[in-house]
């Protein structure tokens, strides 16, 4: 069961306590359930219980709780918002990973920050490796880039995971919902590697024992277009009639057109291969999406 509530420190010394920040979001859900098993103490937080952008709660409640890793999967994910309010991404993108960082490196806890594509200007027409210097366009982009820095600059023991196109089960049920009504809205022209939180959030649990500390990108295998992705659900979902039978309206998107990048780290570690994209689809429909339904 999870914690709640603040406390004592010297409680938790010695044991090991794993706290998720935004564990409401997409990737925090998807961690936190994988994480329950008993074996951990699992502290988790969404912006009404700890705000990310006052250094002082952040402080407090790492005091009080000692975590031995914190995964940040908060932030202001949302490219529109931010262009629309570029003070509060700022403020949680960049202020929110600088006070993580501080406090993780005070208290001694390794830091999982969770990143993105956006950080590059998705111009060059080859995938990017952690070795690119990111020269991100959007306020999404920077702000997230700044939290990038600051975690560099503040902390010793990180890990920053970038990855793209992540994808769940509102995701698949709202393509499943527009095939079957035959209308679908897609960014025109955007290139990347659909990852399932699934693939991701394993992939995140697995850094939890690591020391291997640097900067990751984690995507599948291969890539595709939006047009391309909702094919493949339709195939795997039965639904070619109403694919063919479907209207694609195209809207103008603020995230970059090509967002391919190489997990060149992870090749360079021998990392177990990675699953091609069209593979990760089918098993997260599969275990997940239709396995879902079938147990309601």
């Amino acid at each position: 069961m999870h914690e709640s509530i603040l406390l004592e420190g010297d409680l938790f010394k010695g044991q090991e306590t794993i706290w998720v920040l935004g564990a409401k979001g997409r990737i925090g859900r998807s961690i936190t359930r994988k994480l329950t098993d008993g074996s951990r103490r699992i502290v988790t937080t969404d912006h009404a219980s700890v705000d990310i952008k006052n250094l002082e709660d952040i402080l407090v409640f790492t005091e009080r709780n000692l975590p031995t890793v914190i995964i940040n999967c908060a932030g202001m994910s949302s490219a529109t918002a931010c262009e629309e309010n570029p003070d509060e991404a700022f403020r949680v993108n960049a202020l929110g990973a600088k006070n993580l960082a501080i406090a993780a490196n005070h208290y001694g806890a390794r830091l999982i920050h969770i990143s993105t594509d956006d950080v590059f200007n998705g111009k060059d027409d080859t995938p990017v490796n952690e070795l690119v210097e990111p020269k991100p366009i959007t306020i999404y982009g920077k702000s997230k880039h700044q939290g990038e820095k600051f975690i560099q600059e503040f902390s010793q023991k990180y890990f920053i995971v970038r990855s793209s196109w992540v994808y769940d089960l509102r995701t698949i049920a709202k393509i499943e919902q527009g095939l079957k009504n035959h209308s679908l809205t897609i960014t025109r022209n955007q290139i990347a590697s659909p990852t399932s939180r699934e693939l991701l959030a394993d992939f995140i649990l697995g850094l939890v024992d690591s020391y291997d500390y640097g900067i990751y990108h984690f995507v599948t295998q291969g890539s595709t277009d939006r047009k391309g992705f909702i094919a493949e659900i339709a195939k795997l979902l039965n639904l070619e009639d109403h694919y063919e039978k479907s209207d694609f309206h195209h809207q103008t998107s603020l995230h970059p057109k090509y967002a391919l990048m190489d997990p060149f780290m992870l090749r360079m570690k021998d990392y177990k291969s990675l699953p091609t994209w069209q593979e990760d689809l089918k098993n997260y429909l599969e275990n997940y999406y239709l396995a879902g339904r079938s147990n309601q």
